[in-house]
C-alpha cells in the first residue's frame, strides 16, 4: 500500500509539470503558430537545432507580448502553438510563421493541405533564410501554388502600411558572415490566383532573431523595434485581407 502511494504522488507531481508546461491560451484573440516541417538531411550537419525550431519560443514571447501592449489585439505571451504543416489543427490558425524554408523538403500530404490553408484565406510568413534558400522556396512553392510566382515587394505594397507606416525597407541583416553572401534583406511575396497576398518572405533577414535577443540588448534597438513594426504589419494586414 505504502508503494501504491508513493507511486501515486510521483505521478501527481509529473503531472502537475506536464500542466504547468502548456501556454495559457485561454480568451486570446490571437495564436502565433510555428510551422513544423519535412525537412532535407543537411540540417543535421549544419545545426544542432532544428531549423523550423529557431528562435523558439523566445521570439513568440516577445512579439505576443508587443502584439498586446500595441495593437489592442487580445492574447498573451504565452499564446504560442507548434502545428505540423499536414495536420488539420493548422486550419485553426489564420496566421502561420515558418522558420529557415531554406530546409523545406515538403512530403505530397503536406503540399496539399498546405495548399487548402492557403486557398481557405491562411497567411505565412517565412523568416530566417538567406543566399540561396530563396531559391528553395520558390521551388516548393510553385508546388503548392502552382502558377504563381514569388515577386519582389517594395515599400508602396499596402503591407507595409497596414498598422505602421514603414517609411523605408533598407535594414542592415541580423548577422554579417558567409551565411548571407553579401545579401541586403529584402522582402518577396506570393499572391494566390485571385490577387490576394498569402505569403511574405523574409529574404537575409531573421526578424525572429531580432525580436529573440531585443529585451537582452544584443541586436540595434533600431532593428528590432523595426522587426517588431513589420511582423505586427504582416498580422495585421493577413487579419483584414
Amino acid at each position: 500500500m505504502k508503494k501504491l502511494l508513493v507511486l501515486a504522488a510521483i505521478l501527481v507531481v509529473f503531472a502537475s509539470q506536464a500542466i504547468s508546461d502548456v501556454p495559457l491560451k485561454t480568451g486570446s484573440e490571437f495564436i502565433f503558430a510555428r510551422v513544423q516541417f519535412n525537412m532535407d538531411g543537411r540540417w543535421v550537419f549544419e545545426t544542432p537545432e532544428a531549423p523550423w525550431h529557431h528562435d523558439y519560443p523566445y521570439s513568440e514571447d516577445l512579439f505576443l507580448s508587443m502584439v498586446s501592449e500595441l495593437t489592442g489585439i487580445r492574447t498573451s505571451r504565452q499564446s504560442y502553438q507548434i502545428v505540423n504543416l499536414d495536420s488539420p489543427e493548422i486550419f485553426n490558425y489564420p496566421w502561420i510563421y515558418v522558420s529557415e524554408p531554406g530546409y523545406f523538403s515538403m512530403t505530397a500530404k503536406e503540399i496539399e493541405n498546405f495548399r487548402e490553408y492557403l486557398k481557405r484565406g491562411g497567411f505565412v510568413m517565412c523568416d530566417d533564410f538567406r543566399g540561396r534558400d530563396l531559391e528553395v522556396l520558390r521551388f516548393e512553392m510553385r508546388k503548392v501554388l502552382p502558377g504563381q510566382e514569388m515577386f519582389r515587394l517594395d515599400r508602396s505594397h499596402p503591407i507595409f502600411n497596414s498598422f505602421y507606416n514603414i517609411s523605408s525597407l533598407e535594414m542592415d541583416p541580423p548577422y554579417y558572415d558567409q551565411r548571407f553572401l553579401g545579401g541586403r534583406p529584402e522582402f518577396w511575396g506570393l499572391n494566390d490566383e485571385t490577387g490576394r497576398l498569402v505569403m511574405i518572405a523574409n529574404q537575409n533577414n531573421d526578424l525572429g532573431e531580432f525580436m529573440e535577443w531585443m529585451d537582452r540588448g544584443e541586436k540595434p534597438l533600431k532593428w528590432s523595434s523595426m522587426a517588431v513594426r513589420l511582423t505586427i504589419n504582416y498580422l495585421v494586414y493577413a487579419m483584414t485581407h
